[in-house]
């Protein structure tokens, strides 16, 4: 087996004439698509985080205006349930006035009624002390 220079030669040449024309051809092309796809997912994972950092700040904002509404509410329940209590201590306080001011009224007119039966009691009482004395007399 005997080397050929020439065969060699024109072997080499067709080698590196064809890895420079797959270069130019096939892998810049292939090299460039992978290298913008990679840079794509780059931007991708760039604006998910810019998106989980921006969602989680709108929910911390939402948290607050929650907090913030739900204090509001607390207090606009805290100032009608005192308005509520007010009402009910003033109702009960005339309630109160109006029923002593009917025991008032029924203790006077009571009153009035046990002199009236007293007096007839006693009227009563006079004209059987007459009747027994005449009916002792007779």
């Amino acid at each position: 087996m005997t080397i050929q220079i020439s065969v060699l030669l024109w072997t080499v040449i067709c080698f590196l004439l064809l890895v420079a024309i797959l270069h130019n051809l096939l892998f810049k092309p292939v090299l460039r698509t992978l290298d913008k796809r990679r840079e794509r997912l780059d931007n991708a994972a760039a604006k998910k985080a810019e998106y989980a950092c921006m969602e989680a700040e709108y929910a911390a904002e939402l948290d607050k205006h929650r907090a913030q509404r739900l204090t509001r509410q607390q207090k606009e329940l805290k100032t009608e349930m005192e308005k509520l209590r007010a009402d009910h201590r003033a109702l009960l306080k005339a309630a109160n006035e109006t029923r002593l001011r009917k025991v008032d009224q029924y203790s006077v007119k009571a009153e009035a009624d046990c002199e009236k039966l007293l007096t007839r009691l006693s009227e009563q009482a006079d004209e059987l002390a007459v009747s027994f004395a005449k009916s002792l007399t007779k």
